[in-house]
């Protein structure tokens, strides 16, 4: 067994992962199972061909996706490891480091002649959809949504695969034409026209990809990659109506037009509220033991190892077909097919160890694009004897039944309730939102503790995915306790932000709110317990300067203060020197002063220059003159000659002036006397 060790033997990744078996190679990327010596853990590493990520802007993008895909952690996405660059011989190239998912993929499903039913395809659209949405918020577009990247884990459950490498590899700019006739099939109308897919590219292929599960074809699929663009471009997808109420929301998700698309998020909705109407899904017949795959098809330009002759040129580019090793399933530290085989039951599904390495060559070319290695005849001869074995047992099992008592589970986590009856029944874990029960502890079981069931027959897990989510209130025109008391009757946190003014809403009011994590989300959209929510409170109407109204006409003055929500007022007209008459002439408060909403502006219109009459003098002594003048609204100004003799004439800003002349009030009056 050490000879085929994947421990022992290939080439060493990074310093820590040790190459298995070759899976596929692409003309974008290798993969191969591997073995990370650090954590003592089987992995998935994928190599990006060299002639692509010797790009610098693939460098660039490699390094700044796949940070934040490592970023994404969610039950429903494979979780990126590792990645980082390698030599490999003469060559640098980009690697990426994923946990396994040892239950195949839906593309080995399908490859099998299975299908799913309505109910089936429901289950892994939602799981999917929930891991679209990760993606998306995180700001990514995985691109790259088919059969082969939909992976299943021990729970059966699907799980994104490759999230961020599309998006890395996109930045190429390769014509979508000449892509991979399997990436073809997928595409959006928006693709198929040169376009960016965007998150609502992803929607449409995981709508072809259900509808091929359901069908076993995918929907307008020609001869050609430029034919099968085409046969999409502005039309609507064909559903079968005997798909009941699955079918309204295939057609939605399949819109031609990205706008009339769901969401990732409003695709999972929808699919939620279809489910009230189908019945409950059998356990979907995973492969079990098959690794992802990728295309087949070998990169141009490599040569062939020299172990490949001319004429197995073929194989020597084309993935391994049926079920594939993997190493055993640990749960907490216990291997679940060891406790199977410790029982007589592991025959009936054999998890043979990883295969070994392609070798430890310094040619990328011939490491990347050599044959996977056959196993021995030993191997084969052990198998069959596994194989004679498991069938004894099961006939054994068939004509005697064992039955045994399920135990009580409730309340253990999954590990360990999946260690409890490993060695009695086989499981099927199911999870749904409890408010009572914390997430990752067994809720029930299908059949109840203390029933019994026959050995070897499926048990059914349900485990806690936490409390249920939230559906977000509305909380704008709420008070700050209103708010708070809204969102704890629905299990999540207020914090307050800055507040704002509003001219709509009164001091103390909430005039928005967001979810920090997700501001794109509104009313009526769900959470899970526990989120917080932003919320902003109104600090009042802000506060106005009073605009400059001077030389403005009524009409214009009040337009201008009731656009800026204040109130005008009509005082007494004054005269004004410099403004013409039925004009502003002055106004209170005055300019710039700071006013709040409904606050009074007085204004006073122009009567025009106050004007008066100059008096006529004759006969009058000098007290007399000046007492006239000053009581018409003049001045005295200059006086000329002797005050005791004979008055003679005035003037105005040096120009005779005669009695009856009107002049501005306060004006100036040089008077003139005889001197001698």
């Amino acid at each position: 067994m050490e000879e085929n060790n994947p421990r022992k033997s290939g080439r060493v990744v990074a310093g820590r992962y040790r190459l298995g078996e070759r899976v596929s190679a692409g003309t974008e990327f290798a993969t191969f199972d591997a073995y990370d010596e650090q954590t003592q853990q089987a992995v998935v590493l994928k190599i990006v061909n060299p002639d692509l990520g010797d790009a610098p802007q693939v460098r660039r993008q490699f390094r700044s996706t796949m940070a934040v895909a490592a970023g994404i952690h969610h039950p429903c996405v494979v979780p990126v490891l590792d990645f980082g660059t390698d030599a490999w011989g003469a060559r640098e190239v980009l690697y990426v480091v994923s946990e396994a998912s040892p239950g195949g993929s839906l593309r080995d499903l399908l490859d099998r002649g299975r299908l799913l039913d309505p109910s089936q395809a429901l289950v892994v659209g939602l799981d999917a959809c929930k891991g679209l949405d990760a993606v998306h918020r995180a700001g990514l577009v995985h691109g790259d949504i088919r059969p082969a990247t939909l992976l299943f884990g021990d729970d059966r459950r699907p799980r994104l695969a490759d999230v961020g490498l599309a998006e890395v590899l996109r930045s190429v700019g390769a014509d979508p034409a000449t892509l991979h006739i399997d990436r073809v099939r997928y595409a959006s109308p928006e693709q198929a026209q040169g376009l960016d897919a965007g998150p609502k590219g992803d929607v449409y292929a995981l709508c072809l990809t259900l509808l091929e599960s359901l069908s076993g074809s995918v929907p307008f699929e020609a001869d050609s990659a430029v034919a099968t663009l085409a046969a999409r471009v502005d039309k609507l997808m064909p559903v079968s109506a005997v798909l009941g109420p699955l079918a309204a929301v295939l057609v939605r998700a399949g819109r031609p037009g990205a706008d009339g698309r769901f969401t990732a998020a409003e695709f999972g909705r929808a699919l939620v509220q279809a489910a009230e109407k189908l019945p409950r899904p059998a356990p979907i017949p995973v492969v079990g033991v098959t690794s992802p795959g990728r295309d087949s098809s070998a990169w141009s330009g490599l040569p062939r190892p020299a172990a490949v002759d001319a004429g197995d040129a073929d194989s020597a580019s084309t993935a391994p077909t049926g079920p594939r090793p993997r190493a055993p399933i640990t749960i907490g530290t216990t291997p679940v097919n060891a406790g199977l085989a410790s029982a007589g039951l592991a025959g009936t599904r054999p998890l043979p160890e990883v295969a070994s390495a392609n070798g430890d060559g310094d040619d990328y070319a011939g490491d990347y694009a050599g044959d996977v290695p056959r196993r021995s005849k030993k191997w084969l001869i052990g198998g069959l004897a596994v194989i004679a074995l498991a069938v004894g047992a099961i006939a054994y099992l068939v004509l005697k039944p064992d039955r045994a008592t399920v135990p009580q589970l409730g309340g253990l986590e999954e590990g360990v309730a999946l260690n409890e009856v490993a060695g009695d029944f086989d499981t099927l874990v199911e999870r749904e939102p409890s408010g009572e029960v914390a997430e990752g502890l067994v809720i029930r079981t299908e059949p109840a503790a203390g029933e019994s069931l026959e050995k070897g027959k499926t048990l059914v897990i349900i485990v806690s995915s936490g409390p249920p989510p939230s559906p977000l209130p509305e909380l704008v025109g709420l008070t700050l306790e209103g708010a708070r008391q809204e969102l704890e009757n629905v299990g999540l946190l207020l914090t307050e932000g800055e507040p704002g003014f509003s001219d709509e809403y009164a001091e103390g009011v909430v005039i928005s709110w967001e979810v920090p994590d997700a501001p794109t989300l509104k009313a009526g959209d769900s959470v899970t317990q526990g989120t917080t929510v932003m919320v902003i409170i109104s600090k009042g109407p802000a506060p106005r300067n009073v605009p400059e109204l001077t030389g403005k006409s009524l009409e214009e003055a009040t337009a201008i203060l009731e656009d800026m929500g204040l109130v005008i007022f009509k005082g007494d007209d004054v005269f004004s020197p410099d403004v013409p008459v039925g004009m502003v002439a002055a106004f209170t408060p005055p300019k710039d002063t700071q006013v709040t909403i409904g606050d009074t502006v007085t204004v006073n219109l122009s009567k025009g220059p106050d004007l008066v009459i100059l008096p006529a003098v004759t006969g009058l002594d000098y007290n007399g003159i000046i007492a006239a003048l000053q009581n018409a609204g003049f001045t005295i100004g200059r006086v000329n000659g002797n005050v005791s003799l004979q008055f003679l004439s005035y003037s105005v800003n040096g120009v005779p002036a005669t009695a009856g002349q009107q002049f501005p009030r306060d004006t100036a009056v040089e008077l003139f006397f005889k001197s001698s």
